[in-house]
């Protein structure tokens, strides 16, 4: 019977990085909270980890609605589930802020018929 050696059990250990939160603004210009080690300059924001807007592709939105109403949810600073569950009014502010510009289009549109 061959001598069985039983495989190397080694022990890992998480190493503790301490993160900054940082504001990075995309090339469509949205701006989204990342989180970067402490260490790391700000100008390395577009690798950091997104706290916060979420992706709002999925909802549909024409691309300049979409980067007005997450640029609201950032300045809301409505990054997480816990923050819009809490601060669902501010949700909704967003949402009017973000289709403001919009509605007045409609409205110059009336104006326009007007003269």
């Amino acid at each position: 019977m061959a001598n069985k050696k039983a495989p190397l059990k080694t022990k890992r250990t998480a190493v503790q990085v301490p993160l900054k939160g940082v504001d990075y603004k995309d090339t469509r210009g949205r701006i989204f909270r990342v989180l970067l080690p402490e260490t790391s300059p700000d100008s390395d924001a577009h690798k950091g980890i997104v706290i916060g807007p979420p992706a709002l592709d999925t909802l549909g939105l024409p691309s300049e609605v979409e980067v007005r109403l997450n640029n609201q949810l950032h300045a809301r600073r409505l990054f997480t589930y816990e923050d819009v569950k809490r601060r669902k009014g501010d949700v909704f502010g967003a949402l009017q802020a973000a289709l403001r510009v919009d509605s007045q289009r409609v409205i110059s549109l009336y104006d326009s018929d007007k003269k």
